[in-house]
């Protein structure tokens, strides 16, 4: 799955971002997007972890000061089921009955 990352300075880099998140989320990649205001970029981080482990991680983390900038983390709803939840963390989790087959 993946999220998108704000607040960030213009000077970041993709190893940056995938160091600073490390301790927090399995990072398996990062997009750098400078188009609209090249000062404030966003990054497209996808993880290796469970809808779970990162919505709780994102609400950690949002708001937090960076280097002057509060960071901010959206999760786009439009993303693959498989990464959404993991049936091993919470196997009697009601939202595994959400799915559609």
């Amino acid at each position: 799955m993946y999220f998108i990352l704000g607040g960030l300075q213009a000077d970041t880099s993709v190893e940056l971002i995938t160091e600073g998140l490390r301790p927090y989320l399995t990072v398996t990649g990062v997009e750098l997007i400078r188009e609209g205001d090249a000062d404030r970029p966003m990054a497209r981080v996808c993880v290796d972890d469970s809808y779970t482990h990162v919505w709780e991680t994102a609400n950690r983390l949002r708001g937090i000061y960076h280097r002057g900038r509060a960071l901010t983390l959206y999760i786009p709803a439009h993303q693959h089921f498989d990464h959404l939840f993991d049936a091993a963390e919470a196997p009697d989790d009601p939202r595994e009955a959400i799915h559609l087959d």
